[in-house]
């Protein structure tokens, strides 16, 4: 008798004695087991319930698991009917990403895009600074900011800074810090990445324009959200790239709009996991067509991860460098929005192919992030404080969010429809 198709779901790998929390190593090892093809499209799943007692699990381990999965459009289920691989997956999705384990690829067929210019920096491109009032989009709660700690976890390299940081360093930066964004973003958004592919940044802006004028040439084309994030522009214009606006919807990036009324991209700009301003999540049927296009064309995807930290009511969403198997993405954090609005610390996750690249090209016009910043910030990460910081931020969120969408609503009633209730 042939095997049914759920039978491999019976071979997970779910480990109690793992700090990543069962219903997230469940759900990325079913993530896995439909991104290598083992779960084909339309295949039905077993009930919650039944496979909670062959895996030994609590049901609702499964029931967040399977809602995670759900959510993102890895599985789709209606009431009655149970649940199923969903349809929108394409049938050959060997050649995705089917974990978050690391795994070194072949070198692509295509050159890396480097650009034969010499950056040209330019000022005249700036943007006036938002006031700070009650509310105001992407400025975390005052009183939730963890000032104290910072400055004891500061203090404490201070009083090393001599032996720690009288030299330049490693020109990636610091190493304890890569290691820690590695395992983090690892565990949180399935990134793949090793700590030598991490580079420290002055925060998101300059890691936009270092990728911007090292990787294109001036008159070269990056598609770009529209509405879209408008530093990201600035720095775009600054480099004398230009700039095609591609339209938004309930999905993200239309990404057949760009490739029927559009010449090809060199560059592609998104943040699909919280667009700007709308606050959308690409849909993964969308993230699939994305890197298809980026890989028929050689362009560069830059994934913003803006605010993916942050969703209220619902889980982290993994991210689009995760399903990456041809080296196009770039992706991009920063942890300004997540710790405190003047720590200046950013980080890129490059492809091998261009790490020397972008390091020397850094290297030209700024040093990296003052060492004792990055120690203090190696232990705010390794040492758990981020993620219950984290926690304790998105509790205070929840009331902002509930009074911009109550307002909104009652302001507008029906002439507007309200895509995403994530304001913070």
């Amino acid at each position: 008798m042939p095997k049914r198709p759920f039978t491999v779901l019976l071979d997970l790998n779910v480990r109690t004695s793992c700090d990543v929390p069962l219903h997230r190593q469940l759900y990325l090892g079913i993530r896995g087991l439909i991104l290598d093809g083992r779960l084909k499209p339309g295949a039905r799943l077993p009930s919650t319930r039944s496979l909670a007692a062959d895996l030994g699990l609590a049901r609702t381990t499964l029931l967040n698991a399977f809602e995670q999965l759900v959510f993102e459009g890895y599985l789709e289920g209606k009431v009655g009917s149970g649940t199923k691989v969903s349809t929108h997956i394409p049938g050959d999705v060997r050649h995705l990403a089917a974990s978050t384990q690391f795994i070194r690829l072949p070198k692509s067929r295509h050159k890396p895009r480097v650009a034969q210019r010499a950056p040209r920096y330019s000022l005249n491109t700036t943007l006036p600074a938002a006031p700070i009032r009650p509310l105001r989009p992407g400025l975390p709660d005052i009183e939730s900011l963890p000032f104290e700690l910072w400055s004891r976890l500061t203090t404490r390299h201070w009083r090393q800074a001599a032996s720690e940081f009288t030299h330049h360093g490693d020109s990636l930066g610091f190493l304890p810090l890569r290691k820690a964004i590695c395992e983090y973003v690892s565990k949180l958004r399935a990134v793949r990445c090793e700590p030598d592919e991490v580079l420290i940044t002055s925060g998101a802006q300059q890691a936009l324009y270092l990728c911007a004028t090292t990787l294109l040439d001036v008159g070269e084309r990056v598609w770009m959200e529209d509405p879209g994030y408008p530093r990201a522009r600035a720095a775009f214009s600054s480099a004398k790239l230009k700039i095609v606006p591609i339209p938004v919807d309930a999905e993200g990036l239309q990404v057949s709009v760009g490739v029927k009324q559009h010449s090809a991209p060199q560059m592609i700009y998104v943040t699909p996991s919280f667009q700007c301003p709308l606050g959308v999540m690409m849909s993964l049927q969308r993230r699939f067509e994305l890197l298809r296009v980026a890989s028929v064309k050689n362009a560069w995807i830059l994934e913003d991860d803006y605010f993916s930290e942050y969703r209220y009511g619902t889980n982290p969403v993994a991210s689009l460098q995760s399903l990456d198997r041809n080296e196009r993405v770039i992706y991009i954090g920063n942890f300004s929005k997540s710790i405190v609005p003047f720590l200046r610390i950013g980080f890129l996750i490059v492809p091998p192919s261009i790490v020397n690249v972008i390091r020397m090209a850094r290297s030209t016009v700024s040093r990296q992030p003052p060492g004792v910043d990055q120690a203090a910030l190696a232990d705010f990460i390794g040492e758990g404080h981020l993620e219950r910081h984290i926690r304790v931020v998105d509790a205070f969120g929840k009331p902002s969010n509930q009074v911009h969408t109550y307002t909104g609503g009652r302001r507008f009633e029906h002439s507007i429809s309200i895509l995403s209730n994530r304001i913070y």
